[in-house]
């Protein structure tokens, strides 16, 4: 019975360590696109004053 229990805990723990991965991976990909969201838009900003 306790086999069964510890090989959920394990899948239970993998899972978690999955989302949390996920997590980070795309927080850090949403800061990447942010800051070239920015970038743009001084270009954009810098090209309108010109105009």
């Amino acid at each position: 019975m306790f086999d069964d229990l510890n090989l959920l805990i394990v899948i239970i723990s993998l899972f978690w360590l999955g989302a949390f991965g996920f997590y980070l991976y795309t927080s850090r990909q949403q800061e990447t696109i942010a800051d070239e969201v920015e970038q743009l838009q001084k270009k954009l900003d810098k090209n309108d004053g010109q105009e």
